[in-house]
């Protein structure tokens, strides 16, 4: 796999997973499923932090409103199959990611778990901005889309 370009098709090992690929879980789409069969049969480690499990719970808010948001999120917490990073080991790195790139401030913290903990990120899709940056000046970790495994 390139720096910044996933080439892979097998989704394996231990991933730094943005708020996107969690979302997916949840609402169970075709990238979400194979999300949660990787999971499940344990050829996939999930790391997030607490800015994506935040950006999870509002938008399933907006989609299926708290209370539905509320259970579903602590349902995927109490799995055991996410392990949660407290942000605060981030946000150097992060504040410096976001200083030099033009990406959304959660974009940022999953970049920056990934760098600390050497381990590719997951991202859902192709994000414009994303790949616009990437075309700019390449990532100094891997970085993986869930839409190729679905």
């Amino acid at each position: 796999m390139r720096r910044g370009d996933s080439t892979r098709r097998e989704l394996k090992g231990v991933y730094a997973v943005d708020a996107g690929p969690l979302i997916d879980l949840v609402y169970g789409s075709v990238g979400g499923a194979a999300l949660r069969d990787a999971l499940l049969d344990e050829s996939v480690s999930a790391v997030t932090h607490e800015l994506a499990i935040t950006e999870l719970r509002y938008i399933l808010c907006r989609g299926l409103g708290r209370r539905e948001a509320e259970a579903r999120v602590e349902k995927l917490l109490a799995s055991g199959y996410l392990l949660v990073e407290d942000v605060s080991a981030l946000i150097a790195s992060a504040a410096d990611i976001k200083c030099e790139r033009a990406l959304s401030l959660p974009d940022c913290f999953t970049l920056s778990l990934a760098r600390r903990l050497s381990v590719p990120c997951l991202f859902a899709g192709r994000e414009r901005e994303l790949l616009a940056e990437m075309e700019r000046r390449a990532f100094d970790v891997d970085i993986a889309y869930l839409e190729d495994y679905a």
